[in-house]
């Protein structure tokens, strides 16, 4: 028969409660890193006032005040690449790792930005820009369905040349800004390099993602569904399910090469002229978990993802051409130049070490790119 705790037994359970709430809470706040510093100009020493200071490719950073100070909180333990950009100064990029929580000092010193030289500038109206500029917008912005969504709100920061050997190249003089309404981000681009030629196209620099504010409820919705699609089957989705052990279940395939040391055969023959991957299998690649791929870090946020040689990663829920005709899905290589790259274990790559994407995977454009720090959970 079922009784009601006395006075003295709830109290405690109580008190049980309240502890274990402490507690959680005590763990979480003491992974927690607080960065404070001041950004100035590394001539002269004068500070910078209101310089931007942000976590590299996230939705996480703030703004130095008056006097150049600054204070970011909503910072872990770990590694991160930290970017501060001001108008008229180079953007400066540093990895930052913090073993302990707790606040830590760190001082920026920025360098006035050099006149780009060598380039040709066209004048705004100019047809020949006009039709690059077509060329870089479209390769920035991407070919999904969510390009049509987005617009990049201020061109004339872009610095466009056409090399003699038919490269198409630009820079930024400040940041690009791309307002993205398919998933509910405004992005500011500081375009170190981008270089398109024979329909490949190469891009680089620091990127810092704000917010927009929904106009209602439904927008909301549906910049949330939004971003759930482009989370599928991305980057972030492939290194998340790796570390959960969950590659399959998330509709990837991930084969590892052998090396050759380790190979039967030098050789793999095609039947009828077609290659299929039933004929790699135990040859030249194997099939791999994502356990075998993903090792424990120092620390408790940090995973490492390691290979030697290459990985061909499928992803099984989306169709697209790959070298195998018995494998007509969407299909990347990734290279590890240094034998891994440092993640969290939600997916964001903290330390590429020179990670090489190419094929689907590599084809992430603005359209679809989730800030690092989005959390598939809310």
């Amino acid at each position: 028969m079922f009784r009601y705790p006395s006075f003295f037994q709830r109290l405690f359970l109580l008190s049980c409660i309240f502890s274990f709430i402490i507690t959680i809470s005590n763990a979480q706040q003491n992974n927690a890193v607080v960065l404070t510093g001041k950004v100035t100009d590394g001539k002269t020493g004068k500070p910078l006032p209101f310089a931007n200071v942000f976590v590299n490719n996230s939705t996480i950073g703030t703004n130095a005040d008056e006097n150049g100070n600054y204070r970011l909180t909503g910072l872990t333990i770990g590694s991160i690449e930290m970017a501060v950009s001001f108008l008229g100064y180079e953007t400066v990029k540093q990895t930052l790792r913090f073993e302990q929580p707790g606040i830590k000092t760190v001082q920026f010193k920025l360098i006035e930005g050099m006149q780009l030289s060598g380039v040709t500038v066209y004048a705004r109206k100019n047809k020949k820009r006009e039709k690059h500029l077509a060329i870089i917008t479209r390769e920035l912005l991407g070919k999904s369905p969510f390009a049509k969504l987005c617009k990049i709100l201020n061109p004339e920061v872009l610095r466009i040349s056409l090399d003699d050997n038919g490269h198409l190249s630009a820079q930024t003089t400040s940041a690009l800004i791309i307002e993205n309404n398919a998933l509910g981000y405004k992005i500011f681009q500081d375009l170190d390099d981008f270089d398109y030629y024979e329909g490949k196209v190469y891009y680089g620099g620091s990127t810092r993602f704000q917010l927009l504010t929904p106009k209602d409820s439904v927008q909301k919705n549906l910049w949330r569904r939004n971003q759930v699609t482009a989370y599928q089957g991305s980057l972030k989705h492939l290194l998340a399910s790796m570390v959960s052990d969950s590659l399959q279940e998330n509709g990837f395939k991930v084969y590892q090469e052998i090396p050759d040391s380790l190979r039967m055969f030098r050789s793999v023959r095609s039947m009828n002229g077609y290659n299929y991957i039933s004929n790699n299998i135990h040859n030249r690649i194997e099939q791999v978990r994502g356990d075998r791929l993903i090792r424990d870090g120092e620390l408790s946020t940090e995973r490492f993802v390691v290979s030697r040689t290459m990985l061909e990663v499928f992803y099984t829920k989306k169709r697209g051409s790959s070298p195998y005709s018995d494998m007509p899905y969407a299909y990347t290589q990734i290279k590890f130049p240094q034998g891994y790259a440092v993640i969290t274990p939600q997916g964001w790559v903290v330390m590429p070490m020179g990670f090489e994407i190419a094929g689907f995977l590599g084809n992430d454009r603005y359209s679809t790119l989730l800030p690092a720090d989005w959390k598939r959970d809310i």
